[in-house]
């Protein structure tokens, strides 16, 4: 059902505090699906940067199982959150995958589903910084054609 093409969407994390602290709602993002095989799927995504998106064009790659859509999203530069104020730090480095799953609507024209990325660590030169894991939901609808 995922068609080559734009599809233009937004997500947003579970937790209402993060929100708060991010000083936005939802991020919006655009994906640009470029090949299509099978059930599987790549393209690139962007996150607006005006409404909380983290920077850079990142890739997505994914697989189609009847209505069900998974797939991850790499994005080339980390941001977090560092602080209860909404203190942004960017590293350029590439920012812990983050795996999507949904389902299609049942006219195929939008998706929504659920998100997350894995808690770990991140090294900002010499100091460890925990990442928590988050997660949160997110949707997207096809432009027109």
């Amino acid at each position: 059902m995922i068609t080559i093409g734009k599809w233009t969407g937004d997500y947003c994390f579970e937790d209402e505090e993060v929100n708060k602290i991010r000083g936005f709602e939802k991020t919006v993002f655009e994906m640009d699906i470029w090949s299509v095989n099978g059930n599987a799927f790549t393209g690139n995504i962007q996150d607006d940067l005006t409404t909380g998106g983290t920077e850079g064009v990142g890739t997505i790659s994914g697989n189609i199982t009847g209505d069900r859509i998974d797939f991850v999203k790499l994005m080339p530069v980390m941001t977090l959150l560092i602080d209860r104020k909404g203190t942004r730090k960017t590293a350029n480095r590439r920012h812990r995958p983050i795996y999507y799953t949904g389902q299609f609507s049942s006219d195929g024209k939008t998706v929504s589903g659920t998100w997350r990325f894995k808690r770990g660590f991140v090294w900002l030169g010499i100091l460890p910084v925990p990442v928590r894991a988050s997660k949160g939901t997110w949707s997207m609808t096809r432009e027109k054609f």
